[in-house]
């Protein structure tokens, strides 16, 4: 027996990256005012961790862009902009990574603390990473960004913990049983996506 195939069209992919690029810009403006609580790399990554690398890396390049030159705090500098995207783009392929080898027999439980453990290596990432462009456009040592980001960096590796492992299992449940119809397409013509 044939196993079905499901896809997504190219205009429904075009939608999907709108949604979820102005969700991930929606996610850091909406928390600007505290400082290294943000909701866009969640967006992000499960986006990639649902429909892959092809509608998640749109994603990250439009919405670093975007949240680089409109951005509360004034213009991104350069350096610290391109270790934005390496970053986001880095968090992305490991949600597609993921995502597509997401088991079966994988419990609800560890799922989450999986998605938890990722959220705080993707950070610790993100932020080593953006650190260096900081201290490369200012011509600091980069261990001084460092330690004196740390605080920031706190802040942010744990909230991005907690936020991973309680809010993406959720996301990608709710779009893959709420939304199936709207967005996934079987080869045989029914509009269905069977749940996991």
């Amino acid at each position: 027996m044939e196993t079905e195939v499901f896809h997504i069209d190219t205009s429904r992919r075009v939608s999907i990256v709108a949604i979820m690029t102005a969700l991930a810009l929606v996610g850091n403006y909406s928390l600007v005012m505290i400082p290294n609580v943000e909701l866009g790399s969640t967006i992000l990554f499960v986006t990639a961790y649902t429909f892959g690398w092809t509608i998640g890396a749109p994603c990250a390049l439009i919405m670093s862009v975007v949240f680089g030159f409109v951005n509360p705090w004034g213009f991104t500098i350069p350096e610290i902009l391109v270790t934005q995207i390496i970053a986001w783009l880095y968090i992305v392929a490991v949600g597609a990574m993921i995502g597509s080898s997401n088991p079966m027999e994988r419990t609800k439980i560890a799922k989450r603390w999986q998605l938890a453990a990722t959220g705080l290596f993707l950070t610790l990432f993100f932020d080593l990473l953006t650190n260096y462009g900081y201290a490369v456009a200012f011509g600091l040592p980069y261990w001084v960004t460092l330690v004196t980001g740390i605080p920031f960096m706190v802040v942010h590796v744990v909230s991005n913990t907690v936020i991973f492992g309680a809010v993406i299992p959720k996301l990608d449940t709710t779009i893959k049983t709420q939304f199936r119809f709207s967005i996934w397409k079987s080869t045989s013509g029914f509009n269905y996506l069977s749940e996991e």
